[in-house]
């Protein structure tokens, strides 16, 4: 067992590597124990944490035992070995195929990495990701990033604070990224409400690199949908509340002696789903085009008229929001 100063690294519990990595806890525990595969640090009050490091070896070696290799002739290897053997199991499979013929959605990772990121193929209309940059957390506002020119960030993150979201925020717009999935071992259920916005999506470990990609491209997707026009001229209002917004709004207490402002919320909630469904139906299905791109319309119409209602309400009620 290695003695070492916490302070000086980024550590972890074991039950936050188990929800970061999927591996539960009585595995890493035999994998460490059977056959050295990490070896955890020891704080000075004897609880064992473990590393970047042994994050990633952990996420390496579930990877490819799931592709079939022995635990017993991996677990010694080093992380460049494991990256070498992945790599080297992925070439035998042949050139990977992007079925979509999209263009990839370029990410940038902010922690330990996720293993065949860009092999997922998860249907016909849906971009691959594609891996321009893997930076430490710490490292989350550096220029560098800039430079990848990433269209999203992925940050890996064990327990998410009530300060992560200005952080969050602020490497975005220093990225020129979109916006960023955050996948997440541990948070605050007031936390996550107020990171799910139009442009950050918290998502809770463990998540297969399947859910990721269609994850990226919810984001990618309504950050390029173009404001509705009718026929007419007339604009389609954009949305007026955010998720985190309505959040808010069915958590507070109300004056008047009903719960109109929640279930107005829970209605909007709807609303703002069945929008997104019909305008994702009206992308992919070329020969129902028509009528989904009405029922798009329809519901972006009820929805601003809704949106007028509950400006009433929020007036009423004197509701301040934090987001």
């Amino acid at each position: 067992m290695i003695m070492m100063n916490p302070e000086k690294l980024q550590l972890y519990k074991i039950g936050a590597i188990a929800r970061l990595t999927g591996i539960t806890p009585v595995t890493i525990r035999m994998w460490q124990t059977r056959y050295d595969a990490v070896k955890p640090v020891r704080t000075e009050g004897k609880q064992r944490l473990y590393t970047e490091n042994d994050l990633t070896k952990l996420s390496l070696l579930k990877e490819l035992t799931e592709q079939g290799d022995s635990i017993g002739m991996i677990a010694g290897l080093s992380v460049d070995e494991l990256k070498k053997r992945l790599n080297e199991l992925e070439a035998k499979r042949g050139p990977k195929r992007n079925p979509s013929n999209q263009s990839p959605i370029k990410v940038a990772i902010l922690g330990y990495g996720i293993p065949q990121l860009t092999s997922a193929q998860v249907s016909s209309y849906t971009a691959p990701l594609e891996l321009v940059g893997q930076f430490n957390p710490e490292n989350a506002l550096s220029e560098d990033i800039n430079a990848c020119n990433p269209d999203l960030l992925i940050f890996q993150i064990a327990s998410l604070q009530p300060d992560s979201l200005d952080f969050i925020h602020q490497a975005i717009t220093l990225s020129g990224a979109i916006g960023a999935c955050v996948v997440y071992a541990f948070g605050p259920k007031k936390v996550i409400r107020n990171l799910t916005t139009d442009t950050i999506l918290p998502l809770r470990a463990p998540i297969n690199v399947q859910e990721l990609t269609l994850a990226a491209n919810h984001l990618v997707g309504f950050a390029d949908r173009p404001q509705i026009h009718e026929e007419d001229g007339e604009n389609v209002q954009q949305r007026r509340y955010s998720d985190s917004q309505l959040w808010e709004i069915v958590n507070q207490p109300n004056a008047i002696k009903c719960e109109c402002p929640q279930h107005l919320s829970h209605i909007l909630f709807s609303l703002n789903n069945f929008e997104s469904y019909m305008k994702d139906c009206e992308n992919r299905n070329t020969k129902d085009a028509e009528v989904h791109q009405y029922l798009h319309k329809v519901a972006a119409k009820s929805r601003a008229c809704l949106e007028k209602a509950m400006d009433k309400l929020v007036e009423h009620e004197n509701i301040t929001f934090k987001s």
